[in-house]
C-alpha cells in the first residue's frame, strides 16, 4: 500500500464494512460518492495500493471510505431531506454539510498521531481512519472534519482521564462551543437512536462512540449520555 504498512484487517463484521459493502459496489454508487465527497481531482491520492483500481475491496481504504460515505448519505430514514431546519438533526443535514464544506479528499500514510486532519478546507485521512475506527465512526469523522473547514479549531485540553491524551490540546471547551466534537458526538448519537439502513449492532456502536466522545473529548463534560 503506497508507502505505508499495510496493517492488519480489523474483523469486518463488527465494523460494518460486510454491511455497508454490499452496497457501495454499484458505478452510479460509486460516481456519487466521487463527484459528492472530495474525491474528484484527488485520483492519484487513491491510487497505488489505495483502492482507485479495486474500489469493490473493502480490504482498502477507498471502499471503507466509500462505506463512511454511505452511512453519512443514507442513514437518515428521509435522507433526501437535507434542508438545514427539516428535522434539526445532524443525521439528517450532516450529508450535505459535508459536501458543501470538503473540497478535497486524500489518502494518506499519517504519523499515527490522529486519524485525519483538515487544513484549507482539503481533509486528509490516515490508516487510523480506515483501519480503526468502523463505518459509523468514519461517517462521524467527516462531519468532525468539515467542522473544522468551517472555522472551528479545538480551543481546549482534554479533561483528567481523556483516553485522547489527558491535559493534552485538541479538546472542546464544552457542548455550547459547537465544535468538531459536537459534531462527531453528535452524528454518531442520531446514528445510534435514528439510524436507517443499519444494523441494531451498529446503532449500539454508534451510541458507544457518541458517549465515548462525550466523556472524553470536552473540557467540561456536557452532562448528559446517550
Amino acid at each position: 500500500m503506497a508507502t505505508c504498512s499495510s496493517p492488519p484487517i480489523p474483523d469486518k463484521n463488527a465494523s460494518g464494512d460486510n454491511q455497508y459493502g454490499q452496497d457501495i459496489c454499484r458505478q452510479d454508487m460509486i460516481d456519487y460518492f466521487w463527484t459528492t465527497y472530495g474525491f474528484n481531482g484527488n485520483k492519484a491520492y487513491w491510487e497505488n495500493g489505495w483502492g482507485w483500481h479495486d474500489p469493490c475491496n473493502t480490504d482498502l481504504p477507498l471502499a471503507r471510505t466509500f462505506n463512511g460515505c454511505y452511512a453519512l448519505t443514507y442513514s437518515a430514514q428521509d435522507y433526501l431531506n437535507d434542508a438545514w431546519d427539516a428535522p434539526q438533526n445532524i443525521l439528517q443535514w450532516g450529508r450535505r454539510f459535508v459536501r458543501e464544506s470538503i473540497d478535497d479528499l486524500r489518502a494518506k500514510c499519517g504519523d499515527g498521531t490522529a486519524d485525519a486532519s483538515e487544513s484549507g478546507g482539503t481533509v486528509e485521512l490516515y490508516l487510523g481512519y480506515f483501519y480503526n475506527e468502523a463505518v459509523p465512526e468514519r461517517a462521524s469523522t467527516l462531519c468532525h472534519e468539515a467542522r473544522h473547514v468551517g472555522g472551528k479549531p479545538h480551543n481546549a485540553k482534554f479533561p483528567s482521564g481523556s483516553v485522547y491524551g489527558a491535559g493534552k490540546n485538541g479538546a472542546d471547551s464544552d457542548w455550547d462551543y459547537q465544535g468538531a466534537w459536537t459534531y462527531d458526538a453528535g452524528f454518531t448519537a442520531w446514528y445510534g437512536v435514528e439510524g436507517a439502513r443499519t444494523t441494531s449492532a451498529l446503532k449500539t456502536l454508534g451510541r458507544q462512540i457518541a458517549n465515548k466522545i462525550l466523556n472524553n473529548a470536552f473540557a467540561t463534560h456536557p452532562g448528559f449520555n446517550v
